[in-house]
């Protein structure tokens, strides 16, 4: 009972915190299995991490040190130097996710910065990617780039949606619901951050509620 309560715990914590990074991704795993959003949650805040470290520092030393942080974070034996880094250490206890795994989505950033021809949607598109095959879902892999790398950029995602729609299950929805929204605030106001709308509908048809 105790350990239930600690997974729950924590899987709403790590929703709460992508929530205060991206209010509109984290609505998406709002529809996904409870036992599956936590790690999502905090998979892509790491992906958040990994932009930040870019884009913050005036100099690119200062970003391949903060992304060498999070793979010593990772790597270490503290996993209380930050609650993230705490959180995917558990992740890696419970067997969810590997420490390559882990490695891979940092590297994608690593990459980016001593390679200079790669922006932030190549970025993004390369993250998403991963994420249904943690899931063993490779069939979605090509448009979870798509969707990512229009999730970083300008455009709206050029996916069939009735096709997502029909591949999608409870754990990949998310890629779907995210789809729609880009699509949504690209063709109708021009902003990704015009679609609140659209989570009430979702929610209605859906039938949600925020974690306890």
């Amino acid at each position: 009972r105790y350990l239930g309560r600690y997974m729950a715990d924590n899987e709403g914590e790590a929703w709460l915190a992508l929530r205060e990074t991206d209010r509109e991704l984290a609505c998406c795993l709002l529809f996904v299995p409870s036992d599956l959003r936590g790690l999502l949650s905090d998979l892509l805040s790491l992906a958040h991490e990994c932009e930040n470290a870019i884009r913050i520092p005036s100099e690119s030393m200062l970003a391949a040190i903060r992304l060498q942080w999070w793979v010593d974070a990772l790597a270490g034996d503290d996993p209380t130097v930050a609650p993230l880094a705490e959180r995917l250490h558990g992740h890696l206890r419970s067997g969810k996710i590997g420490i390559g795994q882990l490695h891979a989505l940092i590297g994608l950033w690593q990459d980016r910065l001593q390679d200079g021809t790669q922006g932030a949607a190549g970025c993004w598109a390369q993250a998403f990617a991963m994420m249904p095959r943690i899931e063993e879902r490779h069939d979605l892999a090509r448009m979870a780039a798509d969707i990512g790398r229009c999730f970083a950029g300008d455009e709206a995602p050029d996916v069939d949606l009735k096709k997502l729609r029909r591949q999608v299950g409870a754990d990949t929805r998310w890629l779907f619901l995210l789809a729609c929204l880009i699509r949504h605030g690209q063709t109708s106001h021009g902003t990704r951050t015009d679609g609140l709308l659209v989570w009430r509908m979702l929610a209605w048809r859906w039938g949600i509620r925020l974690p306890s």
